[in-house]
C-alpha cells in the first residue's frame, strides 16, 4: 500500500457528471496566469450527502427531521456554488471545478498551478484540499453552516462577493500558517539510520493522531524530543499545528495557540500512568528545529492525516519524524478565532 491509503476499501467516486450538475464544468487545465490574485482559479467542491445514492435511499427511510437537514444543507451549497461562480464571472475569473472525492493527478497538478483555490464545502474539505496546495493562496467557503463547523473557512455565501472583491484589490491577504511535516520511517533493521532517509509525507494542516486501528484498544509507542524519551500506553497521540491546536487536540486537553504561533504542539489522549512513574512526554512543544520522534510499538497502528480521509499505515518498529514543514500555506482566515497573541512582557 502507498503512504496515503486508506484504511477501508476505496470508495467509488461520487464525482458528480457534467450532465447532473450546472456547476460542474471541468477545463483541462487552469486559466493562464494573470496578475490576479484569483486566476489561475481551482474550486474543490464537496459532493453533499444528499446527493449520494446510497445515503439517500437510507435517509428516505429515516425521519423526516434528519432527511431534511441533510436536504436544506444540499440546497444551500447549490446556493453558495450559484454565488460564487456569479461572483466570479463578475471578476473575470473561469475557475477549474473537482470535486474532493475525486482529487486524482490531473486534480492536484492543477491546484499546483493555481494562483487561488477554493473550497466549498466544510473543514473536512478544506483540510482534504490543503495536502496538495503549494505555491495558491486556499480560501475556504463553508456552504451549509447551519450542519457545517467551516472553523478554517474565511467566507460564507452572505458576504462571499465582497470577500472576492477585496482580494482581488489586493485588500485582503492571506495568512502564513505552517504545516506539520511527517516522515515515516520504515524498515530501519534493514540499516536506515534514524533522522535519514524515509518517505515524506503529505504536509498536515491541522494534525496527526497516531493511534490503534482499534479505537477500544490500547495505542502504545515511544517518543522522544531531545534528550527526553518514555513509553506510552494511551488512547493515541495528537500532534497539532496552531491551526489545528483548537480541534481535537484541545479537547483532549491541549493549549489553544495564536494562528501565526511557529510551533507545534503534542498531547495524549488518556495517558496511562504507572504508579510512582512521572510523565515527562504527556504533552509539550517542537519548536522550529527540533524533531519529535514517535516509533510504533504496535502491530496495527496508523498514522491519521488531518482526519480519517488520509491514513497511512505505522506497523511495529516505524518511526514517524515530526518537524515544522518548510513550506507554510496561504490561508485566508480570521486569526480572532484563535487563540490571542499575548503581549510580550
Amino acid at each position: 500500500m502507498s503512504c496515503t491509503e486508506e484504511r477501508t476499501r476505496p470508495r467509488r467516486s461520487t464525482e458528480p457528471t457534467r450532465g447532473s450538475n450546472p456547476w460542474y464544468s471541468i477545463r483541462p487545465v487552469p486559466s493562464p496566469r494573470t496578475d490576479s490574485p484569483l486566476s489561475p482559479c481551482v474550486l474543490v467542491v464537496k459532493t453533499p450527502v444528499a446527493s449520494r445514492k446510497r445515503v439517500a435511499d437510507r435517509l428516505v427511510r429515516t425521519g423526516r427531521r434528519l432527511a431534511g437537514q441533510v436536504t436544506d444543507a444540499a440546497r444551500e451549497q447549490e446556493l453558495t456554488l450559484a454565488t460564487l461562480l456569479e461572483a466570479l464571472a463578475r471578476l473575470g475569473v473561469t475557475p477549474v471545478t473537482f470535486s474532493v472525492d475525486a482529487l486524482d493527478a490531473r486534480a492536484r497538478k492543477a491546484i499546483a498551478g493555481a494562483r487561488l483555490v477554493i473550497t466549498v464545502g466544510g473543514d473536512g474539505t478544506l483540510l482534504a484540499t490543503s495536502h496538495w496546495v503549494t505555491g495558491a493562496a486556499l480560501l475556504g467557503v463553508n456552504s451549509a453552516p447551519r450542519s457545517s463547523v467551516g472553523y478554517l473557512s474565511l467566507a460564507r455565501r452572505v458576504g462571499l462577493a465582497r470577500i472576492l472583491a477585496r482580494i482581488a484589490a489586493g485588500d485582503l491577504l492571506p495568512q502564513r500558517v505552517i504545516r506539520l511535516e511527517v516522515v515515516l520511517q520504515e524498515g530501519l533493521e534493514e540499516g536506515l539510520k534514524e533522522g535519514t532517509g524515509g518517505r515524506l509525507l503529505p504536509p498536515a494542516l491541522n494534525d496527526v493522531l497516531i493511534a490503534h486501528e482499534q479505537p477500544a484498544a490500547t495505542s502504545r509507542y515511544q517518543l522522544r524530543l531531545g534528550r527526553k524519551a518514555e513509553e506510552h500506553r494511551s488512547s493515541g497521540l495528537w500532534v497539532a499545528t496552531a491551526a489545528g491546536s483548537t480541534a481535537g487536540l484541545r479537547s483532549a486537553g491541549g493549549e489553544a495557540m495564536p494562528l501565526a504561533a511557529r510551533r507545534l504542539q503534542f498531547r495524549a489522549r488518556e495517558l496511562y500512568r504507572v504508579r510512582d512513574h512521572g510523565t515527562a512526554l504527556e504533552s509539550g512543544f517542537v519548536e522550529p528545529g527540533q524533531e519529535l520522534v514517535v516509533e510504533s510499538a504496535m502491530e496495527a497502528g496508523w498514522l491519521f492525516i488531518d482526519g480519517a480521509r488520509m491514513a497511512t499505515r505505522f506497523p511495529f518498529g516505524a518511526r514517524a519524524v515530526f518537524r515544522v514543514a518548510r513550506e507554510p500555506l496561504l490561508l485566508f482566515a480570521d486569526p480572532a478565532r484563535w487563540a490571542p497573541v499575548l503581549p510580550l512582557e
